[in-house]
């Protein structure tokens, strides 16, 4: 019996020590928008999916903006057809998504990680 209470106790443990990840924040729609305001120290991943009922017809291109001056930080994605990714970000600032969508629904969650998990994220070299 306590052997069993011990498992389950250090099960959870290790199950919340896995992933730091803090949901900052996730913009879901449809079409062109510029989405809300974010804050987010790096590292950071954004999770993002595309969904679509006329998958040929799809086209989706989405931009990392400064939130006050919306001046340009980078393309995050640019995509015809449907499909989920990750990518991983080490700015930190205030942003917000120019999204440019046709035919498309787009889901973006924004999550805050430890630096460790943005290191695990990168692949290791490997020289022979």
């Amino acid at each position: 019996m306590y052997l069993r209470l011990i498992l389950f106790v250090a099960a959870i443990g290790l199950a919340t020590s896995i992933s730091a990840e803090e949901v900052v924040i996730e913009l879901v729609g449809s079409g062109n928008k510029l989405t809300d305001e974010f804050r987010v120290d790096g590292p950071w991943l954004l999770d993002w999916s595309i969904t679509s009922e006329y998958a040929s017809e799809t086209g989706i291109e989405i931009d990392l903006v400064e939130a006050v001056f919306l001046s340009h930080e980078g393309n995050v994605l640019t995509a015809r057809y449907p499909g989920a990714g990750t990518k991983l970000f080490r700015n930190t600032g205030r942003f917000r998504f120019r999204v440019i969508a046709s035919i498309a629904n787009w889901r973006l969650k924004v999550s805050k990680i430890t630096p460790e998990e943005a290191d695990a994220m990168i692949p290791k070299r490997r020289y022979p």
